[in-house]
């Protein structure tokens, strides 16, 4: 025991001191036991940790004293190089390099293990232009969906994304991405266990805590795996009803893969669900049903994302309210750490290390802010004494006193659903301003279930031009139930000049309406041949497009380019994601010096004559 606390003790003085950027006090520690390169830290060894803090002095002296500079972690294989990408370390990343660390690129097969990716997630510009000029592989595709250009969307990442874009023009005509297996049910980061493809392999404590987990609850009903790039590779199980245990038992496994906080800890956190939850034909797919399993996988990576620690009586709040984003008629707005009351699971000791199992109990807005004034030790009291159980209950009463109106006697109103347009409109109207008029029957060939207006939004001090834009393109359209990631639909836009109508009785005259013409019908050809528009992209236009491009303009394409506003550029509703294309007439020269693919290049230059992309009808070609 004193052998394992003297380790213990060196452990978290070297963790302080890397983390502290304490070179003097590494060295004291060296030179009283060498063993402290071979101490394991929450995030490898003593050099991946030091790369993940940006401590480039104590890299520098921990590879001159002899450790291997490309050693990997235990589980993910990862390099003290991959941890300065994903922190977004430019400087320590160019040192390394030097120093001859190596950029393993080859076989990644998920994407928490491609360096690229971890350079968009740290939202680096500069690591990721440089992971691209030493051969990162831009078009590889996880899942035969996900690339590098995707997540840089889904990160509102747009530099980025406009990098990655370029780079992907000056590929081959013939080249084909590489792939890894398709995965299903990818809309909320996790899967089905039956479902999964591909998985590191997990470490043996995993089976130790499934196992302890059954002893006292029974056998492991379904199996939810976690799979957004993380360094973790949470598991969320679940454990049916019983007599013993008349609830739904959840608990985490890969959360411990890792050790928390200078202390060192390890934890896996745990949930109890009413045996009634799966009601009727309801699933755990279900979007108010899932959210337990939201918050499990959510706990189990703050600690490791956010370098936090977390401790028994801890609350986390929800500042939006667990109705708000997970549409449940109660008033429970966060979640209390506590230690299960089945003294069997609270610690389970597995390969010389302990795991702490923490429960979460979900608590009113009231009650946690209490515990912010009184003390979170205050708060149990009193939960203790009302005998509030752990299992999920949505009408107790509060244990402190709180308004009517977030008590559990008034259940939340659900908001009602939006359409597609009727969400992206409310971007449309915060960034611009109120929509002023709405036109409609504006395409030659009509369809009832394809309903477009035209809609303008007058010049404002902030945007000094006519916004124009579609409502209606990305409504109506169908998706398989069983389809759980996003399908993707567009509405389209235009900017238009402060001269453009001298009265608003204009915008009835063809040649000043013909924007709103010439969107809705691209917006009805794209619905009616279920094509693809992306971003980014120059194409030609032909019928009743070009029909009235021509009449109007003496250009004779498109270039389709998401607005430089980015609240507008997309959104989430329900299945789909909604994609804001801004349309801007281009030249056939420019049409051809794009190559009809990407515009990446060709919108520097359109900048340079305006800044807004605002439309000029007799502008000389940029190119």
């Amino acid at each position: 025991m004193q052998e394992n606390t003297t380790e213990e003790n060196l452990t978290l003085k070297v963790n302080k001191a890397i983390i502290n950027g304490d070179l003097a006090t590494l060295q004291q520690l060296y030179n009283q036991n060498e063993d402290i390169f071979h101490v394991y830290t929450p995030v490898g060894t003593v050099l991946h940790l030091a790369a993940e803090y940006n401590q480039s002095a104590i890299v520098k002296w921990l590879i001159e004293m002899g450790m291997d500079i490309n050693i990997e972690d235990k589980n993910y294989g990862h390099t003290p190089i991959r941890n300065a990408i994903s922190e977004g370390h430019v400087d320590l990343f160019k040192e390394i390099f030097q120093l001859g660390a190596k950029i393993y690129f080859e076989n990644p097969k998920h994407p928490h293990q491609d360096p690229l990716f971890g350079a968009i997630l740290a939202g680096s510009k500069e690591m990721a232009q440089l992971l691209i000029d030493h051969g990162a592989d831009t078009t590889i595709q996880y899942f035969e969906r996900k690339d590098a250009a995707l997540m840089a969307k889904e990160q509102n990442q747009t530099e980025i994304l406009a990098l990655i874009q370029a780079h992907n023009a000056t590929l081959p005509a013939d080249h084909v991405p590489r792939t890894t297996p398709k995965e299903e049910d990818e809309d909320d980061g996790y899967e089905e266990e039956d479902q999964y493809v591909e998985e590191p392999e997990e470490p043996a404590s995993h089976d130790v805590i499934r196992a302890a987990f059954e002893e006292v609850y029974g056998p492991i009903q379904t199996t939810y795996r976690h799979k957004y790039p993380s360094q973790l590779f949470v598991q969320v199980h679940i454990i049916a009803p019983s007599t013993a245990y008349p609830y739904y038992v959840l608990f985490t496994t890969g959360m411990s893969d890792y050790a928390i906080g200078y202390n060192l800890l390890y934890v896996e956190n745990m949930m109890k669900v009413p045996a009634d939850w799966l009601d009727g034909e309801a699933d755990w797919s279900d979007k108010d049903k899932k959210w337990p399993i939201n918050w499990l996988i959510k706990l189990a990576n703050i600690p490791h994302a956010e370098k936090t620690q977390p401790e028994r009586g801890d609350i986390v709040s929800n500042n939006d309210g667990l109705a708000t984003v997970y549409d449940i008629e109660t008033h429970l707005s966060g979640m209390l750490i506590s230690a299960p009351t089945d003294s069997d699971i609270q610690r389970l000791p597995i390969e010389g290390k302990e795991i702490r199992i923490d429960e979460l109990v979900p608590v009113y807005k009231a009650e946690w802010q209490y515990a912010e004034v009184n003390g979170n030790e205050a708060l149990q009291e009193k939960l203790a004494v009302a005998q509030v159980q752990e299992v999920i209950d949505f009408q107790r009463p509060a244990v402190v006193d709180m308004p009517a109106s977030e008590g559990p006697s008034k259940p939340i109103k659900k908001p009602k659903k939006l359409s597609n347009s009727e969400t992206i409109r409310q971007r449309f109207e915060t960034e611009y301003g109120p929509i002023a008029f709405q036109f409609t029957h504006l395409t030659v060939e009509s369809n009832p279930s394809i309903p477009i207006s035209g809609n303008i939004i007058y010049p404002t001090k902030k945007h000094p031009y006519y916004v124009v834009c579609t409502l209606g393109v990305s409504d109506n359209v169908s998706t398989k139930e069983s389809t759980t990631y996003s399908t993707k639909v567009v509405e389209m836009m235009m900017k238009l000049p402060l001269n453009w109508v001298a009265s608003e009785e204009e915008w009835t005259l063809p040649e000043k309406n013909w924007p709103l013409r010439l969107m809705a019908e691209l917006g009805y050809h794209v619905r009616k041949n279920s094509l693809k528009l992306d971003v980014y992209t120059t194409f030609p236009v032909e019928g009743e497009i070009a029909a009235i491009l021509s009449e109007y303009t003496n250009m004779t394409h498109l270039l389709a380019r998401p607005p430089i506003e980015n609240d507008v550029s997309a959104a989430s509703n329900e299945r789909f994601f909604i994609v804001t294309n801004q349309l801007i007439p281009i030249y056939e020269s420019e049409m051809d010096y794009a190559e009809g693919i990407y515009g990446v290049d060709l919108i520097d230059y359109l900048e340079k004559q305006q800044a807004d992309n605002v439309l000029v009808v007799n502008r000389p070609p940029s190119v």
